[in-house]
């Protein structure tokens, strides 16, 4: 499965984490669910690259 850019999954976490535009967060979601297929290989391609702990 070919991943996106981290630049990409980088800017869609920020969105997503953005509590302040519900709508961008959603789409954020939304699109990291799409490229990754699950809430729990999102959260490990994000601590692979250190973006989350």
């Amino acid at each position: 499965m070919k991943q996106p850019p981290l630049v990409l999954v980088k800017t869609w976490y920020n969105l997503l984490i953005n509590q302040e535009n519900k709508e961008a967060s959603a789409h954020a979601q939304n699109m990291l669910l799409g490229a990754f297929g699950s809430e729990q290989a999102v959260a490990d391609y994000l601590r692979k690259h250190k973006i989350i702990d």
